[in-house]
């Protein structure tokens, strides 16, 4: 499969994959040939990226991590959780249960293997935004988590702190969350939200205290400039520093009031230049070893003028990945591609220029 921006689609494309809607519902099957109703379909639901059938990478695969229905359920919980208790400091049973319910199932794909792709690109919905971010969050957390072995129950809480990491925004005015140049005033009513959320979730019997102590100091940074208390280096509880980065992430390659969202590569590598100031260091090193830099089946061009897709993002040899070559140096178009390592010595002269 391909892997293309929803506004590159063209007439007559068959889709790959199913496309689903920010609660987890289908939308288009899999196989569908795109048409110009489906085109306003893909605009209208705001549909960042599909993946499309292409005879040059019929063989090679997309498996996702988490299951998109799950990451569509754990954000329509979180939707209903934040609509229906704005202003409350008391979420109701019946509605934890129903964003539990998710990351619990998001856990347990992660055992006995990890099998499968992180989704690393951000939202593209700004309107969605504040649903649809902490569940990604949610599922690089426990990636993250459980590759640092952490247990099953472990793991859950860590998505949970992941998925209600901003709730404490129900208890402050609308609007703050997306505030591009907020006053001093709005910025110390925004600095308490991890505050107020830990208190909500600290006055709940189903989560244990590790839960709210992640939510309370997720924003906390490596070199002591984050808040609400400064800690610095691993003072920062490990649950804190794992949803911190899958958070500060998710917020650079999604889409923002003053600024599109930048590609995964990009992203990670603000995450790398502020390795040991803003990270931990070793959930840096993780993380570039968990997020492709160039995901399975996007098209990219090298230096050399050839043009290909990614066949195999090569997770752990950090931006150098199977590029299946389908146009030669001179732009002609092959008639059988053939796949270029780029982790291998012989190929170190060549790099990735530009992600079409």
């Amino acid at each position: 499969m391909r892997r293309i921006s929803a506004k590159t689609a063209k007439e007559g494309m068959k889709l790959g994959r199913a496309i689903f809607d920010s609660r987890g519902f289908e939308l288009i099957a899999s196989g569908a040939t795109i048409t110009s109703e489906i085109m306003k379909t893909f605009s209208i639901y705001e549909v960042g990226e599909i993946f499309i059938e292409d005879w040059r990478v019929a063989d090679v695969p997309v498996q996702p991590l988490i299951a998109p229905e799950l990451e569509g359920m754990a954000t329509q919980a979180l939707r209903t959780i934040i609509v229906e208790s704005q202003g409350e400091s008391l979420i109701e049973d019946e509605l934890l249960e129903e964003a539990e319910n998710p990351i619990i199932e998001m856990t347990r794909e992660l055992f006995p293997e990890v099998i499968g792709e992180i989704n690393a690109a951000g939202c593209q919905s700004m309107k969605e935004y504040a649903f649809q971010q902490p569940a990604k969050v949610a599922g690089l957390s426990l990636l993250l988590g459980r590759r640092l072995e952490l247990g099953m129950l472990e793991l859950a809480g860590v998505g949970m702190a992941a998925l209600f990491k901003d709730i404490g925004y129900i208890l402050l005015p609308s609007g703050l969350q997306d505030k591009v140049e907020p006053t001093s005033e709005e910025e110390l009513l925004i600095r308490k939200h991890p505050v107020l959320g830990a208190e909500i979730m600290g006055q709940l019997d189903r989560f244990g205290p590790e839960v709210s102590e992640a939510i309370y100091h997720h924003h906390e940074l490596w070199d002591g400039s984050g808040y609400p208390d400064g800690l610095s280096g691993e003072d920062i509880p490990l649950f804190a520093r794992i949803v911190g980065i899958a958070d500060s992430y998710y917020e650079i390659a999604s889409a923002r009031p003053d600024r599109p969202g930048y590609m995964p590569h990009e992203a990670i590598e603000y995450i790398m230049a502020n390795s040991g100031d803003l990270f931990d260091p070793d959930l840096v090193g993780l993380l570039t070893r968990q997020v492709p830099l160039y995901p399975t089946g996007i098209t990219v061009q090298l230096n050399t003028g050839e043009t290909g897709i990614i066949s195999d993002s090569n997770l752990g040899h950090i931006g150098r990945p199977m590029v299946r070559i389908c146009f030669d140096e001179r732009s002609r178009n092959l008639k059988e591609p053939y796949d270029l390592d780029l982790s291998l010595p012989e190929n170190q002269g060549r790099m990735i220029v530009q992600v079409t």
